[in-house]
């Protein structure tokens, strides 16, 4: 992991922020880029976890941890290349609750099954992802970041809106 980035993350380029040095002049917002690194934080500390539950997934159950992997890696790159296109420095690689998340679901692994019995999980992990998001939204961010923001909301409520909240009976 790489060390953490020090105060308020920024970028720069001042023509990347909403005004840059003279976002005081006009009165503008400055942009404020922490929520949008700690959002993909959670997305790839998410994404960890379902890279591990694809290793030891059930058949019928694989689909599933597919969509969601697939889903936290597009998301990661979308916000990768927007911080990465506004020179704010980022974390590489995902926290130490990534990390957590694979052994978790390594130890599950040993003693259980990897299968719609951890759909209950699943949903409350993905709250975090979505408080991140909708953390991220708050802050002063282009609108355009706004509306990617809006987006992946909306595909990860879809999605969680199409699995199941728990195994069939």
């Amino acid at each position: 992991m790489s060390t953490p980035v020090s105060p308020p993350l920024r970028p720069a380029d001042p023509a990347l922020s909403a005004g840059g040095d003279a976002a005081d002049q006009t009165g503008a917002q400055p942009v404020d880029w922490e929520g949008l690194a700690e959002a993909r934080t959670r997305t790839l500390d998410a994404r960890e976890g379902f890279a591990k539950m694809a290793e030891h997934a059930e058949p019928e159950f694989a689909p599933t941890v597919a969509r969601y992997f697939e889903l936290h890696s597009r998301h990661a790159e979308r916000l990768r290349r927007i911080l990465e296109d506004a020179g704010v420095a980022m974390d590489a690689e995902p926290s130490l609750m990534g990390t957590v998340n694979r052994l978790v679901v390594a130890t599950r692994a040993m003693f259980d099954e990897i299968d719609a019995d951890v759909l209950k999980q699943i949903h409350s992990g993905e709250k975090h992802v979505l408080a991140a998001y909708e953390g991220a939204q708050d802050m002063t961010l282009p609108g355009e970041v706004h509306d990617c923001l809006s987006d992946m909301i909306a595909e990860l409520r879809a999605l969680l809106e199409e699995t199941p909240r728990s195994a069939p009976a």
